[in-house]
């Protein structure tokens, strides 16, 4: 019961573990870029994903937005089509894409061993939003209409249920992107609402669709509450769910009906600052990731929720400095940090992936700047950390306790400790790519990873060096 407490308020003061905990042994490591991904075209598809997999993640989310690949995104009014069937989507015609590109992804992506989230989401066409008034960027997202999202949900379930044109199945969905965020859902204050319809609606239609034993995640919400902005998720999750500011149900008006959401995970992007963050903010950065667990857990208490949802990092990144010169986290500190962070998410039971968003920065100034390359494709120094993370934590006067994670690989591998120019010992990770290890010499430390290759050891590549922290 001491070691529970300690770890709650270690996670609640934002800081990395100093010791074992229980862990997600089976934690996804999740990647993401629909830029290069999706949007850039094959050759740069194919670069990318090449590069996604030197790194040694499992997993792709890929965001299914509905306005890249329905007929006349930009029309007031419904073209007559059956929106429900996926080879309704012809691609060419109007000006719309269609799923070609996402098709291409897919394909590639199953072959070369990803896990795949489909995030099916927004912006809505035009025709799908309340007067079609979703015809700017001011204005998309404005009171989606449900039961049109339900059809393009069972849709994108369909073609990817494994027996559609030959199409690799998905076996991981999500319910729209970041719905307490104004950019996504309009206006900001009916946003828990048009979630409510959007899930109950979503759910069984990607269930009916979708392969056997497809699994269904909520959520996707953005980490903080800003005035204007976003909504925080704890006020989010309490609209959305019919319930009070202090957790009672809610039973009139449109809640009369409330049913219990029909889910198997909730998913959240819990970026935020990298230190303490106050109770009273409405926030669930990764350092006070319980936070989220105890208003699932109460929201499950209330008839809501599922009891126990796993939570599901799967969307996460720092900024750096370059490019984006309004944060002070320069790229070597964004190495650092991108690895304590996921050593934070490993040692969290209840968190059961860790994810990077984006492999390039984007090319907007004011846009998202987490890229482990620059928009350039010069490699930062968060591409080789996110690769070989390691994190070095001060144990007693004169000790450390070295956390790694070699990601690339499968099975055991070997790793050889050094500290300054001196070998230490070498140790095998267990078949994740994890290992830790107490050292009793205070100092800088890096290691040299290995994966078995016939009967020899080949070498994977070296860490960063990192300093006791």
């Amino acid at each position: 019961m001491r070691r529970a407490v300690l770890v709650v308020a270690a996670l609640a003061a934002g800081l990395a573990l100093p010791a074992p905990a229980v862990a997600s042994k089976s934690q996804w490591s999740i990647f993401e870029d629909h830029t290069a991904l999706v949007q850039s075209g094959v050759d740069r598809r194919v670069a990318t994903l090449q590069r996604v997999a030197e790194l040694g993640p499992d997993t792709l989310r890929i965001e299914f937005r509905w306005n890249e690949i329905a007929p006349s995104p930009k029309s007031k009014t419904k073209p007559a089509f059956n929106a429900a069937d996926p080879a309704a989507y012809l691609g060419t015609l109007n000006g719309y894409p269609g799923f070609g590109q996402y098709d291409d992804l897919v394909r590639r992506a199953d072959a070369m061993g990803f896990r795949i989230i489909a995030t099916i989401t927004g912006d809505a066409p035009r025709w799908a939003t309340a007067g079609g008034k979703g015809g700017s960027f001011a204005t998309a997202n404005y009171k989606v209409k449900a039961n049109d999202y339900a059809q393009f949900a069972e849709a994108v379930a369909r073609r990817y249920a494994g027996n559609f044109a030959g199409l690799p199945a998905i076996r991981y969905f999500t319910i729209w992107n970041e719905p307490n965020h104004k950019q996504f859902l309009k206006p900001l204050s009916s946003g828990p609402a048009i979630y409510r319809q959007l899930v109950a609606q979503g759910i069984p239609a990607v269930r009916r669709g979708a392969v056997k034993g497809a699994k269904v995640f909520v959520g996707e919400t953005a980490p903080s509450g800003v005035a204007g902005k976003s909504t925080g998720p704890r006020a989010f999750l309490q609209r959305w769910l019919c319930l009070n500011s202090r957790w009672k149900r809610i039973k009139t008006g449109s809640c009369r009906n409330f049913k219990k959401v029909d889910a198997d995970a909730y998913a959240h992007h819990p970026y935020g600052p990298p230190g303490p963050v106050s109770s009273k903010r409405d926030t669930v950065s990764i350092g006070v990731i319980s936070r989220l667990a105890n208003y699932l857990d109460i929201a499950a208490a209330r008839g809501r929720l599922p009891r126990h949802l796993s939570i599901y990092d799967t969307e996460f990144g720092y900024q750096s400095n370059p490019p984006d010169r309004s944060v002070s986290t320069t790229p070597s500190r964004q190495a650092k940090l991108i690895n304590e962070k996921e050593e934070v998410h490993y040692r969290y039971g209840r968190l059961k992936s860790y994810s990077q968003y984006l492999m390039y920065d984007d090319k907007r100034q004011k846009s998202f700047q987490t890229g482990l390359r620059f928009n350039s494709g010069k490699a930062k120094p968060a591409y080789s950390a996110y690769r070989l993370a390691i994190v070095v934590h001060s144990s007693g006067r004169r000790g450390v306790y070295v956390w790694r994670h070699v990601r690339p690989g499968t099975g055991a591998r070997f790793v050889q400790l050094y500290a300054g120019g001196k070998s230490g010992p070498r140790v095998r990770t267990n078949s994740r790519g994890y290992f830790g290890v107490k050292r009793r010499k205070k100092g800088n430390y890096r290691f040299k990873a290995y994966e078995r290759s016939g009967s020899k050891l080949r070498l994977i590549g070296t860490s960063r060096t990192a300093s006791p922290i």
